[in-house]
Formats: structure tokens, sequence, C-alpha cells
């Protein structure tokens, strides 16, 4: 008869480490995708260079009136530039609000149409909720975006072959004090100034995902508290074009995009001059 006393702990001895392997890997993933600082699936700009004296400052969601209109009052009155991340179809509710963003000198980067989980849709779906977005700032800007924020900052490579067809670069966080969930306005300011370090990519929100009238109330009661902290540390608020123009963090594919608008930009002077 045979002998079978053996058979499970062989078994083990074969499936343990597949077993592993599944789950180093599923760890590895996971960290690839959520992790703001990753850049496992693609070049994603993260924080500027660490000796820089600037930080970016950037809002998510919006537009969304009043809490854009007054977080701009602030940033004008403070003489300050930051970067909207717009959602599209915010942007077609409140137009005139993507309009005042660049018409102060804020920069504008795109956040797709409605602000699903990406790595959850297919490939179609991923391409029209970035490209729509893409179009549509255009039409009400006349400005095109070079900076997208993936919604939650979830990616994954399909991500970043959209991205670089449509000529945009994917750009994470490096201080979020979690202002969405309404912690409180000296929550707010304590979790951004505790952690606060030059090069930093600060995200802060003025929108509440689709939500009109989405209550941003804390962040804007923040803002002036953050900007005093960021003057007093010696810092000065940039937008992401200016802190990248620094180094940084995930920049290699911005570098090489930005040398080829230059060259095009030169070309088509050189042939306006003929």
């Amino acid at each position: 008869m045979r002998d079978r006393s053996s058979e499970p702990t062989t078994r083990f001895f074969v499936l343990g480490p597949i077993l592993v392997g599944f789950v180093v890997l599923a760890a590895f993933l996971g960290k690839e995708v959520l992790w703001s600082n990753s850049q496992g699936m693609g070049p994603a700009f993260t924080h500027g260079h660490r000796r820089s004296a600037l930080v970016a400052l950037t809002f998510d969601d919006g537009p969304n009136e009043p809490y854009t209109g007054q977080i701009l009052d602030i940033l004008r009155a403070r003489g300050v530039k930051a970067t909207f991340f717009v959602i599209g179809e915010n942007a077609e509710r409140f137009p005139d609000a993507v309009r005042r963003e660049i018409a102060e000198g804020m920069e504008v980067g795109n956040h797709t149409m409605n602000h699903p989980y990406l790595i959850k849709e297919r490939k179609r779906e991923m391409f029209w909720q970035i490209s729509e977005t893409q179009d549509l700032l255009r039409e009400i800007t006349g400005v095109t975006p070079k900076w997208f924020r993936p919604p939650h900052g979830f990616r994954d490579p399909r991500v970043f072959r959209v991205t670089e067809r449509l000529d945009l670069n994917v750009v994470e966080w490096s201080n979020m004090p979690r202002d969405w969930t309404r912690p409180g306005t000296d929550v707010i300011v304590s979790r951004v100034l505790n952690h606060l370090k030059g090069g930093d990519i600060i995200l802060l929100h003025d929108g509440a995902n689709l939500t009109p009238g989405g209550d941003r109330s804390q962040t804007v009661a923040a803002l002036p508290l953050i900007l005093d902290g960021i003057e007093a540390r010696g810092l000065r608020p940039v937008t992401l074009s200016q802190l990248a123009a620094t180094g940084g963090r995930g920049l290699r594919r911005y570098w090489k995009m930005e040398e080829l608008r230059q060259e095009s930009s030169e070309t088509d002077e050189a042939r306006g001059r003929r």
C-alpha cells in the first residue's frame, strides 16, 4: 500500500513559496498603485528638489463655488500662484472660475471628467476621462494643461500610456493634510506645517468630488495660516511648473516633453520669420 503520510508536508513545501510569492507580488503592486511616492508604474512628479526654497500649492476637485472663488481671493491678495486640478464636470458647471484661475496666473491641471477610480476602468473609458477633460479645459481657457493628477492618486501602466499619448505629466504629492475629511482648521494647518519641507507638493481641496457647494470652508480658513507658516519657514509657494523647473523626483519624462515643446516652438518661430 502506498504511504501518503508525507504528502501534506511535500504539498506545503511546493505551494508555500508560491503563496508567499503571490503575497509579496500583491504587496508590491498595491504599493506601486496606491503609494504617492512610487515610480514603479511610471514617472510621477512627487516632490521638488529637497534643497529648494519652493513648495507647490495644489488644489483638487474644483471648481466649486463659493470656495474656489474665496481661495482665489486669498491667493490674489497674497500674490501667490497655485495649481488647480479641475474635474471636467465641475468645469462645465463653473467655467468662469476656471477662466479666472488662468487669468490670475494660476496653473490648471487635468483631474478627469467625473473623478472615477481609473484603475477599475477599461482603457477606452480611461482615455475618454482624460482626453475629454483635456479638450474641455482647452476650450474653456485656451490653454492646454500639461499636468494630470489621477483621482485618489491611483495609477497603473495604462494611465501612463494614456497620459504620454496626450502629452500630460503625472503628478502626485508629498504633503497631504486630508482636509477633505474636515478635521478642523487648526488640524489642517498643523498637518501641513508640522511636516513641511522644501520641494513639497501640498495637496488641498477646493472641491468635494462632484458635490456642488461641497463644504471647503475649513480649507479656506486654513489657507492664510498655511501661507503664513510657509513664509515663516523661508519657503515660497509656486505652481507645479515653477517647482519642476528646479528639479525633483519623477520628472524624467517631463523634461523630455519640455525639450520637445521648446524645439517645436523654435521651429514655429523660424517658419514665421520666413
